[in-house]
């Protein structure tokens, strides 16, 4: 609109760290009733400049500098802590990434939002539960009632995310901060949500500053985009200025970065290869593909599961009749040497599950899993460590799959000792750079600690720790979900390569369709624990069959 006011005016602000600078200089604005993206790389300033603005680093060890910075008529340079409190209850509200960690896991889910309203005395006290319950109808909750009442582990991702954003809108706020607010949600949910926020945006006319990795989701969301690399922003414009013609290489490396629905790529262009002007990124032909399944099919299976089923206990009463959570139920799907095989659907569906009992972490209710023709239930101890030195399992949060006072040498090799393939500290330290350099990290990492490095690095840390028994499958469980997308496309590159060199098969669990399509020969769909539907990838992804899967790929961002 030509008579938009600016609301939010930041002006020459910069955050240095122990003389390191995190933003250097950055300037925008926010006008009334718009919507802001910053996006790039993890590390790049996007959280520090939301918290700034939010006025959240008061006791954090930060020396600032800002010409500018101004909400509406206050001035944000000049407030004190209970002046920001007042106002982070009235006209600025924030949404976080991680909604368990935003949240007081001994406190009801109501009473938490309540206490924003009696903090900030917004509105009549007696009228208090009603806003809330009022709210959580607005963010689409079922059972508003039940909500208000639950605690946050007794509700799901996106409910806890909902909960988070009625807290953020219930004051009505000028400006709302949302950094990476669906992230580590399902491509459904993660729909959801975004139209939830643009629609409260449009109702409220609130504007808003969207902080994001995937700029495919800000395409749809945003008015404007602000590109930041190494604190500084690189890039800034209109969102279809950006997306049609991206003037810096970094911009064109996080666009590209994301696997294309329309072609396969022999290997995903990253960051880094803009950066040296790689222009040359063959693609697989459906010719060479249709020819490596001849050859992958012909085989017998390496991993068969028949009839599958695992059921949890919800009650234990005695003389009553008890009642179960069938988590997975009866599937049925075969895995073959050298194969990638997608594993996708919603939080919830079984994926997990399904991990979990192959590795014999969980024990099936019933059905059979054979591994190179032979059933695994009732092996005895030994047996069964020789089965998990053959299927490795590599998890979605590399942070709390490390040990935090464990070095990344001792780390990588911990699974070499355990299993007893090598003896000696030197050889153990040598089979630990050669893991280092398998995973493209080398020796210099062997001394450091998980803290020390990137999300992108722990990740190669627990892949290398993974290839340590020299396994013949990978279960790769939302390997790459929490990972900006340029790291995520250096991950899957990496994945790619150590399957052709040491000859792996993968079973590639994920909720996001591009990824799994990118990546997998065959997938199959999950719904509230059954297998609903399986085929070929480009097959499936073209054609779905099944209403879930049509669901699916349409929640799906689009550039």
């Amino acid at each position: 609109m030509k008579d938009q006011k600016t609301l939010l005016e930041v002006s020459d602000l910069s955050l240095s760290s122990n003389e390191r600078l995190l933003l250097n200089g950055i300037s925008f604005e926010v006008k009334t009733q718009e919507i802001v993206a910053i996006v790039g790389e993890s590390g790049s300033g996007k959280s520090l400049t939301a918290l700034s603005v939010a006025g959240l680093l008061f006791n954090a060890p930060l020396s600032q500098s800002c010409k500018k910075m101004q909400l509406g008529k206050s001035n944000l340079l000049s407030l004190t802590k209970k002046e920001w409190q007042a106002l982070r209850g009235k006209h600025l509200g924030m949404i976080f990434q991680e909604p368990q960690s935003s949240l007081n896991p001994s406190m009801r889910c109501g009473p938490q939002v309540l206490e924003r309203l009696r903090n900030n005395q917004l509105g009549d006290k007696k009228s208090y539960r009603a806003q809330v319950l009022s709210a959580f109808e607005q963010v689409q909750l079922p059972q508003p009632e039940r909500i208000f009442k639950a605690y946050p582990h007794e509700l799901s991702g996106g409910q806890k995310q909902r909960v988070m954003i009625a807290m953020a809108l219930i004051g009505k706020p000028d400006l709302l901060l949302a950094d990476e607010p669906t992230t580590a949600l399902d491509v459904t949910v993660q729909k959801e949500i975004l139209t939830l926020i643009k629609a409260r945006q449009s109702t409220s006319k609130m504007s808003i500053l969207f902080i994001s990795h995937d700029l495919s989701l800000v395409a749809q969301f945003a008015d404007r985009v602000l590109v930041m690399r190494e604190g500084k922003i690189v890039e800034s414009g209109k969102v279809k200025e950006i997306f049609d013609s991206p003037k810096q290489d970094y911009t064109k490396g996080l666009l590209f970065a994301r696997p294309q629905p329309d072609q396969r790529l022999r290997r995903l262009p990253t960051v880094a290869d803009f950066a040296k002007k790689e222009k040359d990124f063959p693609a697989v032909s459906k010719t060479s593909r249709i020819k490596n399944h001849k050859k992958l099919y012909v085989q017998k299976p390496l991993l068969e599961v028949k009839g599958l089923t695992k059921e949890y206990p919800l009650t234990n009463y005695w003389f009553k009749e008890q009642k179960s959570l069938k988590a997975v139920n009866e599937v049925s799907f075969d895995l073959f040497p050298g194969e990638t095989l997608g594993l996708v659907g919603e939080s919830g569906c079984g994926k997990s599950t399904i991990s979990r009992t192959l590795m014999r972490l969980d024990t099936p209710t019933s059905g059979e899993i054979r591994y190179k023709g032979r059933r695994i239930d009732g092996l005895n101890e030994e047996e069964l460590r020789a089965l998990r030195k053959d299927i490795q399992l590599v998890f979605q949060d590399p942070f709390a799959a490390l040990h935090p006072l464990k070095k990344i040498g001792d780390a990588i090799v911990e699974p070499s000792y355990v299993h007893g393939l090598i003896d000696g500290k030197e050889a153990q330290k040598e089979r630990a750079f050669q893991l280092l350099e398998q995973v493209g990290l080398g020796p210099a990492y062997y001394h450091s600690y998980p803290h020390q490095l990137s999300g992108g690095q722990r990740q190669r840390v627990v892949i290398a720790r993974s290839l340590a028994t020299d396994p013949k499958l990978l279960v790769l469980d939302e390997s790459v979900a929490a990972l900006d997308i340029s790291v995520q496309a250096q991950v899957l590159n990496l994945l790619n390569d150590l399957k052709d060199k040491l000859q792996l098969s993968f079973l590639f669990i994920s909720h996001d369709l591009n990824v799994v399509k990118y990546m997998s020969d065959r997938i199959l769909v999950m719904e509230q624990g059954s297998l609903i539907e399986e085929g070929e990838a480009d097959e499936l992804y073209f054609n779905p069959q099944q209403p879930y899967t049509q669901k699916l790929i349409a929640s799906l961002p689009k550039v």
